[in-house]
C-alpha cells in the first residue's frame, strides 16, 4: 500500500472516530439542556402558582419567601423576580448572584448593546393592597450556557487535533521504520559489505528502494566476484610470466654469463705479461660477474626462495620474507634498519594469500628505500585469532606522503604501487589503509580473512567488508 494512502485511511477512521465522538457529546449537552429547560418550565409554573396565591389573599411573607427561594435556586433561566409594595419597598432580596459569578466581563461584553429593562405587572389583593410584580431580565444564563457550549467545542477540536497529530505521528513512526534498516543497510554497502538484505516492507514505496537495494547489492556481489576471480587470474598470469622469465634469464643468460666469466678468466691467466691484453681480461671478466650478479638479485625479485613451486603448493611465506630483507638491505649498505617480525603460529596460509603478503612487503619496502628517506622500517605479519585474520603492517620514519596531493597530481589515491597493494588486496578480500604520520612517518596495514574451519573439518569461504 502506498504511504499517501496509508495515512489518508488513517486519518479517515480518526476523524470519524472523533466524529462520532463529537455528535455523543453534542447530543448529551442537548440532553442536559433539555432538561435544564424543562425545570425551567416547571418553575415558571411554580411561579404562576406563587403569583396566583398572592392575589387570593395568601400569607405575603410565604409567597415572598417562595420567590426568593425560586430566585436562588438558578433554575428560573432568564429573568430575576422581584416583588414591590405599593410604598415602592422591595419586598424580595435583590438579584446579588450575578455580581458574584465568574467572567462577569463576559457577560458585560455580550449584553451591552441588548436593552434589558424589567416587565411590571400590577397586582391588587383582596384586602387592597398594591403589590407590583417585577421581572428583571437576567442574562447569565444564557450566557454560561454559551460559554459552556464554546469550551466544550474547543475541547472537541483540541481533542480532534491530538488524536489527528497521534495518529499521523504513529502511521509515519510505523510506516518508516524500514528505514532504520535501510541506512543499516546503505552504511554496510558504503563498508564494502553487499551481504546486507533488506526484508519486504508493507509501504510500497520502502518496499521498491528495499528491492531495488537488494538486487543492487547482488548485482554488485556478483560483478566484485568476477572481479576477483579476474585479479587472480591477472596475478597467476604475472607470477606465471615471472616464473617462466625467471627461468630463462636462468638458463640461457646465467649460464652465457658464466661461460664469458670462465673464458674471461682464461684468458686473463694466459695474458700473463701482456698489459693490455690483460687489462682488457680483468675488465671482461668483472663485468661478467657484475652481470652475474645483478641477474642472480633480479631472479631473487621475480621468483624469490620458497616461491618456485606449482600452484599445488604453498609457499614459504616466513623464509621468503626473511631472505627480501636480507636482500634488500644488503643492497643498501645497511643504512636502512630493517626489522621482521613473524607470527604465523601453525595456521596454514594459502599460495595465492602467501605471494599477496609477499608482494606488497616487497613493494612497500622498495617505495621505503627509493621515497622515503627512512631510517627505520618495521615489517610485521601476524595471525589474530580473535578476528581470524592475517594482519601484515609496514610502518617507517619516512617522509611520506599526502594522498590527496598525490591524488590531484596522478589521479590516482597514491601511485601505482599502492594501486597494486589494492589491486592485490582486493583480490583476497581484504582491506587497506595507508596513514601518513606526523611530523614523519607512514603506516600500511593490509588485513585478510581467512578460511574459517567448521567442527567437521571443512573450510567456509568469509565474506568480509571489502576497502
Amino acid at each position: 500500500m502506498q504511504l499517501v494512502t496509508r495515512l489518508l485511511l488513517r486519518l479517515v477512521a480518526v476523524g470519524s472516530l472523533m466524529m462520532l465522538v463529537a455528535l455523543s457529546v453534542t447530543l448529551m449537552a442537548a440532553r442536559q439542556d433539555i432538561g435544564r429547560e424543562a425545570a425551567a418550565s416547571q418553575e415558571v409554573g411554580q411561579l404562576i402558582k406563587t403569583l396566583g396565591a398572592l392575589q387570593s389573599g395568601a400569607a405575603l411573607s410565604d409567597q415572598v419567601q417562595a420567590i426568593n427561594d425560586l430566585n436562588r435556586s438558578d433554575a428560573l433561566r432568564h429573568l430575576h423576580v422581584a416583588l414591590i409594595d405599593q410604598s415602592g419597598q422591595r419586598l424580595t432580596e435583590a438579584d446579588r448572584a450575578s455580581e458574584s459569578k465568574p467572567l462577569p466581563w463576559l457577560n458585560h461584553l455580550l449584553t451591552r448593546e441588548v436593552s434589558l429593562q424589567a416587565y411590571s405587572l400590577a397586582m391588587l389583593r383582596p384586602d387592597g393592597e398594591r403589590l407590583t410584580v417585577l421581572l428583571e431580565p437576567n442574562p447569565y444564563s444564557e450566557t454560561a450556557e454559551v460559554l459552556y457550549n464554546a469550551l466544550l467545542f474547543l475541547s472537541l477540536y483540541a481533542a480532534l487535533a491530538a488524536a489527528l497529530i497521534a495518529a499521523m505521528w504513529i502511521s509515519v513512526k510505523f510506516a518508516f521504520a524500514p528505514l532504520t534498516d535501510i541506512l543499516a543497510a546503505l552504511s554496510r554497502f558504503e563498508a564494502g559489505d553487499f551481504s546486507a538484505r533488506l526484508a519486504r516492507s508493507a509501504t510500497r514505496e520502502l518496499n521498491l528502494i528495499a528491492q531495488a537495494l537488494n538486487h543492487l547489492a547482488t548485482t554488485l556481489t556478483e560483478q566484485i566476484a568476477k572481479q576477483r576471480d579476474l585479479m587472480h587470474r591477472l596475478q597467476d598470469v604475472q607470477e606465471d610470466e615471472r616464473r617462466k622469465l625467471a627461468h630463462e634469464l636462468h638458463d640461457e643468460f646465467g649460464q652465457l654469463l658464466t661461460a664469458m666469466q670462465v673464458d674471461a678468466s682464461y684468458v686473463l691467466r694466459k695474458s700473463a705479461g701482456q698489459p693490455a691484453l690483460e687489462a682488457c681480461a680483468r675488465a671482461m671478466y668483472d663485468n661478467s660477474s657484475s652481470i652475474l650478479s645483478q641477474l642472480k638479485s633480479l631472479l631473487v625479485q621475480l621468483r624469490p626462495y620458497g616461491m618456485q613451486g606449482g600452484e599445488e603448493r604453498d609457499i614459504a611465506l616466513e623464509q621468503a620474507l626473511r631472505d627480501l630483507v636480507r636482500h634488500r638491505q644488503s643492497r643498501r649498505d645497511d643504512t636502512l634498519d630493517c626489522r621482521l617480525s613473524v607470527a604465523l603460529g601453525t595456521v596454514p596460509i594459502a599460495q595465492r594469500l602467501a605471494v599477496a603478503v609477499y608482494r606488497i612487503a616487497q613493494e612497500a619496502l622498495t617505495n621505503v628505500m627509493r621515497h622515503a628517506q627512512a631510517s627505520t622500517v618495521d615489517i610485521s605479519v601476524r595471525i589474530d585469532y580473535a578476528s581470524h585474520t592475517l594482519c601484515l603492517r609496514i610502518a617507517d620514519d619516512g617522509v611520506g606522503f599526502d594522498p590527496l596531493q598525490t591524488e590531484a597530481a596522478t589521479g590516482r589515491a597514491g601511485g601505482l604501487g599502492i594501486a597494486g597493494m589494492r589491486e592485490r588486496v582486493l583480490a583476497n578480500q581484504g582491506s587497506l589503509h595507508v596513514t601518513t604520520l606526523s611530523p614523519r612517518g607512514m603506516v600500511i596495514e593490509a588485513v585478510f580473512p581467512l578460511p574459517v574451519r567448521s567442527a567437521s573439518g571443512l573450510t567456509l569461504d568469509p565474506t568480509p567488508a571489502l576497502s
